[in-house]
């Protein structure tokens, strides 16, 4: 869930006030520092409580890319390696509580080729159940396979990553909701609550660029709202969702001012079952305003430039069953994702279809095996099929 205080069941490892100083010390040889060592130093601490976690993925990638430099029909624009192996995400999370009013997070991201990154960095100030403000940098409140946590999410990639072929090229729901800066990790400040047992409710303002940017060159602000229900379909959990956002895209106008435009995105988002076990299946919609197109076909030229209209459908169906009598096996869990996107709805032929089969093996908890195999098709019968195979393991607390 985005902005929870804490997380859930036995995915962390939970800490009172006694144990504060180990936490700490994990943190300090986490970051090289320059001052000379010292003896007998108190670690001191006023919260109440701290949750660490982390989360370590390897992954090797094979791309249909490897080989021959690519011809007029394929989608490649480069020669990928035939095995990639690389560090997906190495990241140690701390999740603290000052009391039951003051609350944050921060949580580094070891694992980037441009050195260490921030995820969350948030504080939040729960009034009540119905009212907390979070203020930092967080997931916007869109896109549900985005706000699924990178331990969590069915598919190893939230995208159709086919190394050689550019994001733009085998786009997905994921490429269009992050390069349209309407998904993923953004400063801003948020309101969310429950309404309720069956309600909750984010409604946030954000900088409406990348987190890496650490800026904003917007004249304006992005508005995103998410509205969620839930209710159970015969014993599985269902959660509907419906989420908006208005979202400034800046240019510089006249005499180097800055200017922009606002352009309008929605989603719609179902999910029936959760990770305990059992039936699973994530289906999302999303639509509006592509920044990346102009009807006509192209980039968008501003000022008040016109922007093309595009949809994106995925749906994932798991099941997770468990396993006895495997040393070391806890459970396993097929799967199949389905996903359809059409950047210009003005445009013939445009479309590209994505088909992932795999499966996830856990061990124990989050930690897993995942395979996966990424199909990518195009509408466009000039352009001929990408595939990519993926592993993936991941150790987690």
């Amino acid at each position: 869930m985005i902005g929870e205080r804490s997380l859930s069941g036995g995915d962390s490892a939970r800490f009172r006030p006694i144990h504060v100083a180990a936490v700490a010390l994990i943190g300090l040889l986490a970051v090289p520092s320059t001052a000379p060592a010292q003896e007998g130093v108190p670690i001191v601490s006023s919260a109440e409580e701290i949750d660490l976690s982390g989360r370590f993925q390897l992954q090797a990638v094979t791309s249909s890319c490897a080989g021959d430099p690519p011809d007029a029909e394929s989608p490649c624009a480069s020669v990928a390696p035939g095995v990639d192996w690389f560090a997906r995400r190495a990241r140690l999370s701390a999740t603290v509580t000052v009391n039951d009013f003051i609350s944050g997070k921060i949580e580094p991201d070891y694992g980037s080729v441009s050195g260490v990154t921030l995820r969350d960095a948030y504080g939040m100030l729960t009034f009540s159940e119905s009212a907390r403000l979070q203020v930092g940098q967080f997931k916007k409140p869109f896109d549900g396979f985005h706000l699924t946590s990178s331990t969590q999410i069915l598919t190893i990639e939230r995208d159709l990553d086919v190394p050689g072929v550019p994001g733009p090229r085998a786009l997905s729901m994921a490429e269009l909701t992050t390069r349209n800066m309407l998904s993923s990790y953004d400063l801003g400040v948020m309101l969310s609550g429950r309404i309720g047992e069956n309600v909750r409710y984010w409604a946030g303002t954000f900088d409406g660029r990348p987190p890496a940017a650490n800026g904003d060159v917007n004249t304006d602000k992005q508005f995103v709202g998410r509205l969620q229900y839930s209710l159970e379909a015969g014993e599985l959990p269902l959660k509907l969702a419906v989420a908006g956002a208005l979202t400034d895209l800046p240019y510089t106008g006249a005499e180097g001012r800055l200017a922009g435009q606002y352009y309008g995105n929605g989603e719609l988002w179902a999910e029936l079952g959760d990770f305990e076990g059992g039936p699973h299946v994530q289906a999302g919609w999303v639509f509006g305003e592509n920044t990346l197109e102009s009807p006509v076909g192209g980039t968008p030229t501003p000022p008040d430039a016109e922007l093309a209209t595009m949809h994106s459908f995925q749906v994932i169906g798991s099941y997770r069953s468990d396993v006895e009598d495997v040393p070391h096996v806890e459970a396993v869990e097929p799967l199949l994702r389905i996903a359809v996107t059409e950047p210009n709805t003005d445009l013939d032929n445009n479309a590209v279809y994505g088909f992932t089969p795999g499966v996830q093996v856990f061990f124990a908890g989050r930690n897993k095996v995942s395979l996966n195999w990424d199909f990518v098709s195009f509408a466009d019968d000039g352009t001929s099929s990408a595939n990519s195979f993926k592993m993936q393991y991941q150790f987690h607390f």
